[in-house]
């Protein structure tokens, strides 16, 4: 679950995306109330558009082509699926290389193994194993 606090017309909304925004539809938590929304892509993106907010500016030019989620941060890597987790290799501190494994989400019934991103060391493990983990969601973030 991805969790936002969102500035409208200098009003805040604390927002919860409740399911995978990769579906049309999805049920997000806004103040405390559940609604349901559709999704459209936005620029490349799959990013959650709530249809009563203000449409978004149109750019002038072409916009340079947006990161894939796990690569939204160089220090965060974050869930590419739903899931559980069901295994984590590494420990704070760790030295890892390029594509070695991290952790492991069991979804579907399917062992999915979350490679490094880059060389670094492992800081901060932000899950549990047996936890459920939603898209996008932060697992872990590098030290460095």
């Amino acid at each position: 679950m991805k969790a936002y606090r969102i500035t409208l017309e200098d009003r805040t909304f604390h927002v919860k995306v409740l399911d995978d925004p990769r579906q049309d539809e999805v049920r997000v938590e806004v103040d405390g109330e559940v609604f349901t929304v559709g999704v459209e892509p936005v620029v490349e993106e799959v990013a959650p558009v709530v249809t009563e907010a203000a449409p978004a500016p149109v750019p002038s030019a072409p916009a340079a082509p947006t990161p894939a989620p796990e690569a939204a941060s160089e220090k965060t890597v974050t869930a590419p699926l739903p899931g559980i987790i069901k295994s984590i290799v590494v420990r704070p501190g760790q030295q890892v290389k390029f594509n070695d494994e991290l952790l492991v989400i069991e979804a579907m019934k399917m062992d999915n193994v979350i490679r490094a991103p880059r060389d670094g060391t492992i800081g901060t493990i932000l899950v549990t194993e047996g936890r459920q983990v939603a898209y996008g969601e932060p697992l872990l973030e590098f030290a460095d």
